[in-house]
């Protein structure tokens, strides 16, 4: 398969997530193996060039024109490389050029400063600088100068390729981070653009992260891989069509990818306007009419994964707002529910089980602006719930065995997460107030961090929770699952984040859940609302399912695709 063919097959390859990051690699290899430009014969051959880089480097060494240090002029080690074209030869930068090379220059000058922020993310040059005095940068730092090459040495900035060559410098010197990897050329004998293309390519940092030397966060790039590493010196001529022939290629990535982000982007644009006008319907006609507009660009509007979040947000609106099932006028009214639940509570408090809560009525100004269906009624969470509360305060004693302590980690996914639990003593379990100590049928609620996550607990099974958790315990007159969609919706994730305290970690206050106004429909009605809502939500599963299925798919022909180029 040829690197054209990908090109002009590219759309059926451009649902794959690493689908233009393939097609660089891919350009970026072919590079440096020969195989991206065509070779002419009357070229001057590598190894010339090589001679006459040797012998240069010495001139400079022996006129000390520059620093002189332990570099290895003699021919490279026996080592098994891959074939290079005819002209081409093995060599290492070490032997072409200067590796961190240091800088002679007057205090009073001007110089480029660059800190590692500053340095281009994957294949690029340096376009921003800091201007400082060199007495002011010259130790401490790295150094370089116009037309040198830059690589970043430090975990994640190597395997992110950042790297470039130094343009337009000021007063073409300069020095900055002290992660970096600095490649001098000797007397414009190599393109350093070329070397740019080398450290951009795939087996030269894959080849680099097994070696790479520090702890698991900051690993870096040695300097011996930089000077031994084998480097496929081609002709300086072909070096600049290589240079010419990648840039066009890498251009024409950026416009894929610049496309490809435009119609993701237009397609959320569009989604969310939909959803905007299907929510915001003043009567039913109104409603129909944005739905079948959905209906019509199905097909466009949730082609993508990305959009499959908010058509499950879009559906738990609805689902709260009573426009997802119709309404019975036979159904036992809301308020009636209520009397019962607040009966329930009532007794509950007599018998010292719980404790009475301070009604906070709602304005009426409220009900009147946010209009609900008939028989349904606006409350606050606490007018529904026997009991708000959360994990003990009081740092609870750890053991290797004994009952599950579930924090925020074993909860953020939806459900409950036994794995990787720490445990707490039976002893310390049954002496904690039995409010404190979910039950089947409860529901939790994150928080603190990851907040406004309820999970439903659906087994019979011993545990308790961190304070950060909060349990909601229903009354036994409400559908249980409804609450936990209305507990999922923009609704109420939007009052936890208003009445959420905090800077750096955001948490929702006990009380601030507890005052939380939210809809309650008859109970009959929830229970319609529990089963349209669990079709839909398998439904949008399923086609999230398949579209992620579809790009897992579009990926590997990707892999394979790039495989068969660079085996060619």
């Amino acid at each position: 398969m040829k690197l054209k063919t990908v090109f002009e097959n590219f759309e059926l390859l451009t649902d794959a997530p690493n689908a233009v990051a393939k097609l660089r690699e891919i350009i970026l290899q072919l590079a440096i193996r020969g195989k991206l430009v065509a070779q002419h014969p009357n070229d001057e051959p590598a190894l010339a060039l090589l001679e006459r880089i040797k012998s240069k480097k010495k001139q400079l060494i022996f006129s000390k024109k520059t620093q002189k240090l332990d570099f290895n002029l003699s021919d490279e080690e026996d080592v098994i490389l891959e074939s290079l074209p005819v002209n081409w030869y093995w060599t290492n930068l070490e032997t072409i050029g200067w590796i961190n090379p240091r800088n002679n220059l007057p205090d009073d000058l001007d110089v480029a400063f660059i800190p590692m922020n500053l340095i281009p993310q994957k294949y690029g040059v340096v376009v921003q600088w800091e201007t400082k005095k060199w007495g002011d940068v010259k130790k401490g730092f790295t150094h370089f100068a116009e037309g040198d090459v830059a690589l970043a040495k430090i975990t994640p900035c190597f395997q992110n390729g950042k790297s470039c060559v130094m343009r337009g410098l000021k007063n073409q010197f300069g020095a900055g981070t002290t992660e970096l990897h600095i490649f001098r050329p000797i007397d414009n004998l190599t393109y350093p653009e070329y070397v740019l293309i080398y450290f951009n390519s795939v087996s030269f940092i894959k080849n680099a992260i097994p070696i790479m030397t520090g702890t698991a966060g900051q690993k870096r790039v040695p300097n011996s891989y930089v000077v031994q590493n084998p480097f496929p010196l081609a002709p300086l001529a072909e070096q600049k069509r290589i240079v010419e022939k990648c840039d066009r290629l890498l251009s024409i990535c950026d416009e894929i990818e610049k496309r490809q982000q435009q119609r993701k982007e237009s397609i959320v644009r569009m989604n969310e306007s939909a959803i905007a006008q299907l929510l915001s319907s003043q009567n039913p006609d109104e409603f129909r009419q944005h739905w079948q507009r959905i209906c019509n660009n199905f097909d466009l509007l949730y082609s993508i994964p990305e959009t499959i979040p908010k058509l499950r947000l879009a559906i738990l609106q609805l689902a709260v707002k009573g426009k997802l099932v119709r309404q019975d006028p036979n159904d036992e009214p809301a308020s009636v529910l209520l009397s019962k639940i607040k009966f329930e509570k009532e007794n509950l408090v007599q018998q010292g089980k719980i404790k009475a809560d301070k009604p906070i009525p709602i304005d009426k100004s409220f009900e009147l602006l946010n209009k609900l269906p008939q028989n349904w009624q606006w409350v606050r969470l606490q007018d529904f719930c026997l009991v708000i509360t959360d994990g003990d305060h009081l740092a609870p004693p750890q053991t290797e065995i004994g009952i599950p302590l579930l924090v925020i980690g074993n909860v953020r996914n939806g459900f409950l997460d036994f794995t990787n639990t720490r445990f707490v003593p039976e002893q310390y379990f049954t002496r904690l107030d039995v409010i404190r100590v979910p039950k089947k049928g409860d529901i939790l609620y994150t928080l603190v961090g990851s907040y406004g996550i309820p999970v439903l607990v659906n087994i019979d099974k011993p545990f308790c929770v961190q304070r950060h958790i909060s349990i909601i315990k229903p009354s036994q007159f409400l559908n249980v699952e409804y609450l936990k969609y209305l507990l999922s919706s923009e609704m109420v994730f939007k009052q936890a984040t208003e009445c959420a305290t905090g800077i750096a970690q955001k948490t929702v206050p006990l009380s601030g859940l507890r005052k939380m106004v939210v809809p309650l429909p008859p109970l009959a009605e929830q229970k319609r609302i529990v089963e349209k809502c669990d079709r839909l939500m398998s439904l949008c599963n399923t086609l999230e399912a398949k579209l992620k299925q579809g790009r897992d798919s579009s990926e590997k022909l990707m892999e394979v695709a790039a495989k068969h180029v660079l085996t060619a």
